[in-house]
């Protein structure tokens, strides 16, 4: 793969397109030093971005949350992305949005930075989050060693660049570990997400997932859950801790970049994905959504 400093194209840069190369920031940049960054992944498909508005909603929420707000509205950075995605030509690919503090002060406060924003996207080549046949394999995980923190302690509820430290940390050993991502326990040891993706366990017929009071509301998790309203699964959201692995017929995981993405393995719990029915209808049910043969709210 291409180093991403490396590729050639145009990126949205505070209210322009500019050469890729051009789209820079001083190291001396506080969402460098301090974290005063946040950021969106939003899918392309069909040239297309998916829930677009969700995506800046969530944006414009996750900065609130982080004591800044963007200089540009929803309209502009709504354009702003189909511009960037029809100059770059994409068809199935992936835009990521960001928006940081600017490089006036490098202290811990910064009541007096600039704010940036910027909007980038790309193809997505196959295997770019999972193995290429992961879909039908499924994928293995481990409980990684940190946790969650309360909303108490940390601004969680923004998609915010400080709150992935964790999430990077644990899916490299994971991988280090032989597998391929981690679940993440929260503050009071139950099942949260893994390190950037939502979790689901199947039981006898019914969706489980565990709540979000240590995350981010997930969109892609909004979709399942109104698939399966939709469909007519009945979805338990409540504390699951470790234990409930094993009771379970079945995982997935689901998230913008993963889409849905069958577990086929925690620990030393294994999964059948072959007879998983619920799994089934849930793949099915994304792909008809994602590709606009039907329309569920998630709202």
């Amino acid at each position: 793969m291409i180093p991403f400093d490396q590729r050639t194209g145009r990126i949205w840069y505070d209210g322009a397109l500019v050469d890729w190369a051009d789209a820079t920031l001083h190291v001396l940049t506080h969402g460098l030093h301090y974290a005063s960054s946040v950021f969106e992944g939003i899918r392309v498909y069909g040239g297309s971005p998916f829930l677009l508005e969700e995506h800046i909603a969530r944006l414009g929420a996750s900065a609130r949350i982080l004591d800044f707000d963007l200089e540009y509205g929803a309209g502009e950075l709504h354009e702003a992305t189909l511009a960037v995605v029809a100059e770059e030509g994409i068809t199935e690919g992936y835009v990521r949005m960001n928006a940081w503090r600017g490089s006036e002060i490098i202290q811990t406060a910064a009541l007096r930075t600039s704010v940036h924003t910027s909007v980038a996207a790309w193809e997505l080549p196959e295997g770019y989050y999972a193995a290429t046949d992961a879909l039908e394999k499924g994928i293995s995980l481990v409980t990684g060693r940190y946790r969650r923190p309360s909303p108490e302690y940390a601004p969680v509820k923004s998609k915010a660049a400080g709150n992935y430290m964790i999430g990077t940390v644990s899916k490299n050993e994971a991988l280090r570990a032989g597998f391929d991502d981690a679940l993440l326990l929260d503050d009071r040891g139950n099942f949260v997400e893994a390190t950037g993706a939502h979790l689901f366990f199947t039981r006898n017929g019914v969706l489980h997932t565990p709540t979000t009071r240590c995350t981010i509301e997930g969109i892609t998790r909004a979709c399942v859950l109104a698939i399966a309203e939709r469909e007519g699964i009945a979805c338990v959201v409540g504390d699951l801790p470790p234990a409930f692995a094993g009771e379970a017929d079945g995982a997935f995981l689901c998230g913008t970049a993963c889409e849905i993405l069958p577990v086929s393995r925690i620990g030393d719990h294994y999964y059948d994905l072959g007879g998983n029915d619920v799994l089934r209808r849930i793949v099915a049910g994304y792909r008809e959504l994602v590709e606009g043969r039907v329309d569920v709210s998630t709202r």
